[in-house]
This record gives structure tokens, sequence and C-alpha cells, in this order.
């Protein structure tokens, strides 16, 4: 049985202000060819499906067009899991029916988890959850922190495992000793939350989502890491492959379109270069090493660079690294784009009386068509 195995979609995201919908079309049109190709019998989505437990009706729309082309398509058993930022109670509605259209969502972790069969392999899902929840499971269990609370869930997979078949884990969580990237905002870092790898013990593989680099903490516990880079630090992206027939697992990378980039230098240097740059397209953080991140320079890189992002620079020698992010231009009210502008270019914060001239005279410009 062969089992892709893809985690963290967060479908819905926006960078800067930027939707990544576009980007997250284009991967999720790679994970189906990547099923295609493979010949997988089941894919498995560990968690995070969304960026937000209510989802904007486009990520849903992107959602049902990928999960129907990995189940219909590919003819693979779809395999999902909530993670922490997903709504589980909506991801699991009509759970019953969607199992005949051969998709399986664990939500909230309500029950004791149960098998999906798929070939010579069982595969149990766990749902991101809360200590709590396993508590009232196994009342009679000592449950106080999320290690504790994952050993007495796999305790009693082991137990009631078929031992002729490939166990196979799904699961949303922080395994410790595995490393955080930068977009993990989300993840929850204290010692508390984590689990020690150790709680799979006889598990063929354990599918992870909740961390956004992948990764392989432990012998056969694997991060597969967003499809996406959602950090500017962060590198190539990739899927996991895992073949129960000879216990291999291996990545299969993503090829985007367009990904996220830092570019320093010099504010004259890096327009310069801008002229013979082919990927001007890509998300850009850029680093000014000789001036400040200001209105004017943001405009100007932002005309050469359409999906600026982040314009970092420095306030002059002694000075703290200064950043302006379009989202922060884009919600700024005219008194604020006013005062910002004064400041910058001027050294001064306008008046009242000044403030007032600049506000009449925008609205003026407005109802004679001069400003859209």
């Amino acid at each position: 049985m062969k089992l892709l195995h893809t985690a963290d979609w967060h479908l819905g995201l926006s960078l800067g202000g930027i939707s990544l919908l576009e980007e997250q079309r284009h991967w999720a049109e790679e994970l189906t060819q990547m099923a295609k190709a493979e010949r997988v019998d089941a894919v498995l989505v560990a968690g995070d499906i969304f960026d937000r437990a209510v989802a904007s009706a486009e990520a849903i729309a992107l959602y049902d067009e990928a999960v129907t082309r990995l189940a219909r398509d590919c003819g693979a058993r779809v395999l999902l899991l909530a993670g922490n930022h997903d709504g589980a109670a909506r991801l699991s509605q009509l759970g019953a029916l969607l199992e005949t259209a051969g998709l399986s969502v664990a939500g909230s972790l309500k029950g004791a988890p149960r098998p999906v069969t798929v070939g010579d392999a069982e595969i149990y899902l766990i749902p991101y959850f809360h200590p709590e929840q396993v508590r009232l499971l196994y009342p009679d269990k000592e449950i106080r922190t999320a290690h504790e609370a994952m050993r007495a869930l796999m305790d009693d997979i082991r137990a009631r495992r078929d031992p002729g078949k490939k166990l196979i884990i799904g699961a949303h969580c922080f395994v410790t000793g595995a490393s955080p990237a930068e977009s993990d905002y989300g993840a929850q870092l204290g010692g508390a939350a984590q689990v020690g790898a150790e709680v799979f013990a006889g598990a063929d593989y354990v599918a992870l989502g909740h961390l956004h680099r992948a990764q392989n903490p432990a012998p056969h516990v694997y991060y597969s890491g967003s499809p996406y880079p959602y950090a500017f630090s962060e590198g190539a992206c990739a899927a996991m492959l895992y073949d129960t027939a000879d216990g291999t697992a291996r990545a299969l990378p993503f090829h985007p379109v367009r990904t996220l980039r830092t570019l320093s230098g010099a504010y004259g240097d890096v327009l310069s270069a801008a002229e013979a740059d082919t990927r001007r397209d890509d998300y850009l953080k850029i680093e000014l090493t000789d001036r400040p991140a200001g209105l004017e320079a943001l405009e100007t890189l932002r005309a050469l660079y359409p999906n600026l992002v982040m314009l970092a620079g420095t306030a002059g020698a002694g000075g703290a690294a200064d950043t302006l992010s379009v989202r922060e231009l884009q919600s700024l009210s005219p008194g604020g784009l006013l005062a910002r502008f004064c400041e910058e270019v001027g050294g001064f914060s306008p008046d009242d009386r000044q403030t007032a001239w600049f506000l009449s005279a925008l609205a003026s410009a407005r109802e004679g068509g001069g400003l859209q």
C-alpha cells in the first residue's frame, strides 16, 4: 500500500494582506498529479486544512475541489484529521455519508480512534486534542499533559490493532525534538504541550502535522511540512510518500510558480537589479542597507515588485532597523498617511489644522473625480 502524507494546507491564508489562494490552487493540482503518478492507495492530510475555524467561501471551494479530485480522479482513500486551526465540527459534518465516497474525517476527539483499513495497513487518525478530552475517554488513567494523553491513546491503539497489518498513525501535535519553523505561530511550544516520540512505539509510520518544516525527528516519525513556504525563512516544501511493501519513506517536492524571497542591498542596487530579475512576481521582503523603510521607497519598489510584502531598512549608524509592510500601508487612514509622510520627509508631526486642510483637500479632489 502506498500512502501520500501531507499536512498544514492552511487554505485561505494571506501573506501581508496578499491572498495565497492562487499558490494553494497550484500545489493542490501538483498534489493530485503526485497521487496519480505514484498510484497511491491513500492520501492522509494531518491537520490544519484551513487557516481559520470559519473559512472563507473561496477556501472551502478549493478544499472541495482538491479533496474531490484526490478521491474521484485518483481513486485514493482520503483521510483527514482536524488541526488546531480547523473548525473540527464543521470539518466532520456528514462524516458517515462521506465515508461511502472514500473520505474519512476525524474531527473532535469524542471517542477512541478507530482504524481505517487500506490494503495491508490499519490507519488510525488522532486529531488535535486537549488532555481533558482524553481524560474523559480513559477516566482510570492519570492524564495531565499532552504526552500522557497521547500515550493513553496509543496504548489503546496498540491493544486493539491487527498485528497482521502495518500500523500507520496520523496525528497533529508537537513532538519533542522537532524544530518549529518561523510560521509555526500556532504551535504550542510549552513543555506540557509536547509529546515524546517514544509514545508511538510499534507504529510503522507516523504521519504528523502541526509544524511547517519537513523533518524526521525519530525513526518512523515524519512531519511532511506545509506544501508552501508561509514565512521568508522557510525553504523548499514536499509531501511524503510511504510504501508498506519495503517500509521506505521519501519526499516528493513541490514546484511553486512563485515563492518567498528576501533581497538585501543598497536602495540603488536593488533598483538596478530589478530590471534583470526574472522572478519579479515572487513574494518579497526587501532589506535596505542604506536608508529607512519609507513610504516613497515602498511605493517605488512595489511598482517593480508587485508582490512586495515587507520593506525593512536601517535608521543609520547606530540606529535600529525599521520595517514597513504593505498591509500596514493599506491600513493607514488618510490622516495616518499624512502623519507618516510628514515625519519621513519633514521630520515633524502635522498639527490639527494641517490635518484638517489635508482632509478637506482630499475630499474636494475625490468629489471632483481627481482621486479614486
